[in-house]
């Protein structure tokens, strides 16, 4: 009993040799603080854009039922109006506004 439990502790519990080097994983790369003021710039760019487009596609469809209601006109997509905000009514419309 005493030689096995000699061998259990001469025995490498791995099959790698223990005399392998070990290498420490690759180190990533951390951003750097003036980095993460960019991303959150563009982010805060981002979300204003979204907001001021969310902004004109409601008060454009709110003036164009109260302004000029028989004036054909199709709505851009929300996503037009968050590449772009602005109104988008046609101009007769906006001229009818008092």
């Amino acid at each position: 009993m005493y030689l096995l439990a000699l061998l259990l502790f001469i025995t490498p519990a791995s099959p790698e040799p223990t005399d392998a080097p070990v290498s420490d994983p690759p180190a990533e790369e951390e951003p750097r603080p003036c980095d993460e003021v960019e991303e959150a710039q563009e982010g805060v760019r981002s979300l204003k854009n979204d907001m001021l487009g969310l902004e004109f596609f409601l008060l454009d469809k709110k003036e164009h039922k109260t302004y000029c209601p028989y004036t054909k006109w199709e709505q851009p997509g929300l996503e037009e109006y968050k590449k772009d905000p602005k109104s988008h009514l046609p101009k007769e419309c906006k001229s009818e506004k008092i």
